[in-house]
């Protein structure tokens, strides 16, 4: 029941945090992609960058670390070559986030299958929901070009949605999944016994 708990608690956490950056997303689309895309460069500059310094503090040389050097060096021109094209590679983040939001789909795809285990009426509500999140990923992966002009809004909407809807199933799950543990519980037999003897008295 604990890991249980700690699994919803950390769904809910990572729900709101998309829900968050689904409203940065959507009041400052501009803005967003260009500091995503910078971001993520410079991150990527500083990992090839320990990659190559690495190679050189190291006094045994293997092939394994030559390999590291060179992934290095080339994770240092990728960067680099983000950090000053990055509306080139803004093209990309339509798809990035549309594999995103396809994966949590399949993941609230799942826990339908667990509502319907628990008996829960409105499963196919879920069910629903995760079709939806799932068509949208694939919308995103599939045709990026159409969302083109307003890609950033259209993705935090998207992930709005997904925090929102993967907060609603989580918190079902959590509620059914009790309640079916709740009805497999045993009975205490011995006390219904003595309860039925006291009443014969």
């Amino acid at each position: 029941m604990e890991k249980l708990k700690r699994l919803k608690l950390n769904h809910v956490f990572e729900a709101l945090i998309m829900i968050t950056i689904g409203f940065v997303l959507i009041f400052w689309p501009k803005a967003s992609l260009v500091i995503m895309a910078r971001a993520l460069a410079i991150l990527l500059f500083l990992a090839g960058v320990v990659m190559v310094v690495s190679y050189f503090v190291r006094k045994e040389k293997t092939f394994i670390h030559s390999s590291g050097f060179l992934i290095g060096i080339i994770i240092v021109g990728v960067g680099t070559w983000i950090f000053f094209n990055p509306n080139d590679f803004t093209d990309l983040i339509p798809k990035i986030f549309g594999l995103f939001i396809l994966i949590t789909g399949m993941v609230n795809l799942s826990q339908t299958f667990s509502l319907v285990s628990y008996k829960y009426p409105l499963w196919w509500l879920s069910l629903v929901l995760a079709i939806i999140t799932i068509g949208m990923g694939v919308f995103l992966i599939v045709d990026p070009a159409f969302f083109k002009k307003f890609a950033v809004m259209i993705i935090g909407i998207f992930l709005v949605y997904d925090g929102v809807s993967n907060i609603w199933t989580v918190s079902r799950v959590g509620k059914y999944s009790r309640k079916a543990e709740a009805d497999l519980e045993p009975i205490d037999v011995e006390a219904v016994i003595e309860d039925v003897d006291e009443g014969k008295k």
